[in-house]
Order: C-alpha cells, then sequence, then structure tokens
C-alpha cells in the first residue's frame, strides 16, 4: 500500500491485485512445473525453497531485515516436537492349541490294474518258472492225483528190495549174532556175497524203472492229462536198456576222479614215503570234488531220456547244458529233496527197529527184527522214492521252462482241444 512505507519489489508494479502482470509478461511458473497438475495439500514438502530461481514466492514485505544487513533472516523453527514413548500393545493373545482333528480316514489300498495276469495251472505246477516251495509241493501232488503209477510201483520195487534184503540175513542172523568170534564157512561168505551183489543188482534195475515211470507220470501230470499205471509202463518199456545205459555209463564217469585222485595218491606215497602225503591229500579231494561237479551236471539226464526219448549221449549232453547256468540251484534242491526223504524215511523207520531190536539201547539180529526192519524199510521207500524222482522231474521242466521257454509250448498244449 503506498503512503505507509511500503517498498516495492523489483519486477512488480505495486498495484494491489496480484493476479494482474504487465503487458507481455506470463504468469510466474516453476521450471519443469505442469499448470494442470493439483498438488497435494496434506503432502508435506520437505526440501528447502531455492529463493533465487525463477519464479519464487515473493518474500513477506512486513517482515523487515535487521539494520545494515540486506537479507532476511532464516526463520527459526526452534526444537522439533517430543512424540515420547509409543504406546505398548500388550501381550498377545493366546489361541491355544489347534483343535484334534483325530486320525485320517482310511482309504484302503489305491486302486490298480491288477498285476500281470497269473500263468495257466492245468496240472500240478504253474507254467511259469518255478520256485522252490512249488517244485517239493508239485512233486507231493504228483504222488497224490496219481496214486497208482507212483505208490503202486513205488511199493513193488520197495518190498522186492527188503524181501532180498532180509532173504540175505536171515540165514546168517544166529551166525552174525554169535560175537565177533564167529567163523564164516566158505560157503555162507560166498552165498553173502552173491546175495548182495543180486540184491544191488535188482535194486538198482527196479530204482531205473521207477525213475522212469515217475518222469512220464510227471510229464502227464504237468498238463493235468490221466495216466493209468499200464500206460506208463507202456511209455518207459522201451526205454529200459537206454536207462540201464545211462546209469553205468553216469556212474563210470563219476568214479573217474576218484580212481585218478587214489592212483596219483598211491603213486605219491610209495615214491615220497611220508611226504607224499602232502600230494596223497590234496590228490584225493580234488578227485572227489571234481565227481560232486560230475553228479551234478549230469543229475538231470535221466528225465531228459524218458521225456525227449534221446539216446544215451544225447541225454548226457542234454543235462550237462541245462545245469550249466544253474548249477548250485539244481544240486542244492536235489540235495534239499534227498534231505527231507531221508528224515522222512529214518521217522518212518525207527519205531520198527526199535521193535525188532527190543529196546533203544539194544541191537540183537534176530529174525524178528531183520523182519520188521524190512517192513519199516520198505514203508520208507515207498513214500520218499516218488518223492525225490518227482523232485528231479519238475527240476528238469523247470529248467527248460527257465532256459528255452518251454512254458509257452506246454501252455498251448494245455489250451488245445483234447481228443
Amino acid at each position: 500500500m503506498a503512503g505507509q512505507g511500503a517498498v516495492p519489489i523489483a519486477g512488480q508494479d505495486g498495484q494491489d491485485d496480484p493476479g494482474q502482470h504487465p503487458p507481455g509478461q506470463d504468469t510466474a511458473q516453476h521450471p519443469g512445473q505442469d499448470t494442470g497438475q493439483q498438488h497435494d495439500p496434506g503432502a508435506p514438502d520437505w526440501s528447502a525453497p531455492d529463493p533465487g530461481a525463477p519464479g519464487s514466492p515473493p518474500h513477506d514485505l512486513t517482515k523487515q531485515p535487521p539494520p545494515g544487513d540486506g537479507t532476511l533472516p532464516p526463520p527459526e523453527h526452534g526444537t522439533p516436537p517430543q512424540f515420547g514413548t509409543p504406546p505398548g500393545y500388550g501381550t498377545p493373545p493366546q489361541f491355544g492349541s489347534p483343535p484334534a482333528y483325530g486320525s485320517p480316514p482310511a482309504y484302503g489300498a489305491p486302486p490298480g490294474w491288477g498285476g500281470p495276469p497269473s500263468a495257466p495251472r492245468p496240472g500240478v505246477v504253474p507254467l511259469r518258472p518255478l520256485g522252490l516251495g512249488e517244485l517239493l509241493d508239485g512233486a507231493v501232488e504228483v504222488v497224490r492225483r496219481y496214486p497208482r503209477p507212483t505208490l503202486g510201483l513205488s511199493a513193488a520195487v520197495a518190498v522186492l528190495s527188503a524181501l532180498l534184503g532180509a532173504g540175505l540175513l536171515i540165514p546168517l542172523a544166529d551166525v552174525l549174532d554169535g560175537g565177533p568170534t564167529t567163523q564164516f564157512s566158505d560157503a555162507q561168505l560166498g552165498g553173502l556175497a552173491a546175495g548182495g551183489f543180486g540184491a544191488v543188482l535188482i535194486g538198482g534195475l527196479s530204482g531205473l524203472v521207477l525213475s522212469g515211470v515217475i518222469t512220464t507220470v510227471v510229464g502227464k501230470a504237468v498238463l493235468g492229462e490221466p495216466l493209468s499205471t499200464r500206460a506208463a509202463w507202456t511209455a518207459v518199456r522201451p526205454l529200459l536198456l537206454r536207462l540201464l545205459g545211462l546209469a553205468l555209463l553216469t556212474g563210470l564217469l563219476v568214479a573217474l576222479p576218484v580212481l585218478a585222485g587214489v592212483l596219483a595218491a598211491g603213486i605219491a606215497v610209495a615214491a615220497a614215503g611220508g611226504w607224499g602225503a602232502l600230494v596223497a591229500v590234496p590228490a584225493v579231494l580234488g578227485g572227489i570234488a571234481a565227481a560232486c561237479w560230475i553228479a551234478g551236471r549230469l543229475a538231470l539226464a535221466p528225465p531228459a531220456l524218458v521225456l525227449e526219448r534221446a539216446g544215451v549221449r544225447q541225454a548226457l549232453r542234454r543235462s550237462w547244458s541245462l545245469v550249466a547256468r544253474s548249477y548250485w540251484r539244481v544240486v542244492g534242491i536235489v540235495l534239499l529233496a534227498a534231505l527231507v526223504a531221508e528224515v522222512v524215511g529214518q521217522v518212518l523207520q525207527t519205531p520198527f527197529t526199535l521193535l525188532g531190536e527190543g529196546g533203544l539201547f539194544r541191537a540183537d539180529l534176530t529174525t524178528r527184527g531183520i523182519v520188521l526192519s524190512a517192513v519199516g524199510g520198505a514203508l520208507a521207500q515207498t513214500l520218499t522214492s516218488p518223492f525225490t524222482a518227482g523232485v528231479r522231474a519238475l527240476l528238469y521242466v523247470d529248467r527248460r521252462m527257465r532256459a528255452e521257454g518251454l512254458d509257452v509250448a506246454l501252455a498251448a498244449a494245455a489250451a488245445s482241444p483234447r481228443p
């Protein structure tokens, strides 16, 4: 306002209306500020203003600088306010333990596609590679389903062997029970030797017949086909000579390493005396080990001869190749079957032996004891011989299914219509 000592600022005309400007002069704007932008009045601007910048706001005219100073003093902001300690919110609330929902429901086994289809089982065993339990159970099942050609023939062979053994021992019972000083006559010794050789020969032949018949029965039992005793004998009868030749040749091949070891031991002892034992013992043990190995490789020759109707040499080659990749399994199963049969046989035979000897710790060789022991032995042999022969025949079938895919051919044969 004029006349009241107001000092005009350079660049203004002193008019009261701040909205009027000299002609040709635009409204002052902050560099880079858009006139159409609305400034938020509630947002504080903490940046310091620059008085010398163009477009800065005018100074307050009511405030005068002190004498001798041409500039306005900076405003006094004072001490910032004290806000104190922020309020405390206290302890957060306790929500306790979460509720127990119990055990999750049991949904059962997840639905599956059922696994591979089971192998067909038209006979005593499934038509696939067999396990140990299936081999043993299958041999028992063969005896159960075919009692006449198995137990009937086995009983005949066992009774024949028992009669031969008892016939040899009964005439010599009094001599054998007389004490260690009893002397045998030449006739008695000759008769005993001849009778023993005959018993072994007849027992071996009857055992071959029984093994061939049981193998034939197993070949039919795998497919569930019926077989009578007459039919089994008819199938085995042409093969008896070949079975005998196979038994003799197998025995010779097994005995050769043992004989060679014994011969080498004898030569070493004769040449070096006591030091020769260093060579003799390993030679004998090596011969026995070689004999066991050969016997294991030829264990499946009788089933191959009967079921394939093969010759002696071909049956030996077939067994040698079938056992090659599974030697320890074949030998182990054969030995296990023999052990089971021996245990069962001893259980069946022990009561007859005790009754014949008159007590547990007596060993009187009497006619009664010989007869009762023969009866117990015949009973044990009747039940155990078909079992061991059946295990060996089923083991042959298992090896062919594993090595040659025989199960496919057997399944096709079982599915084909029968006449």
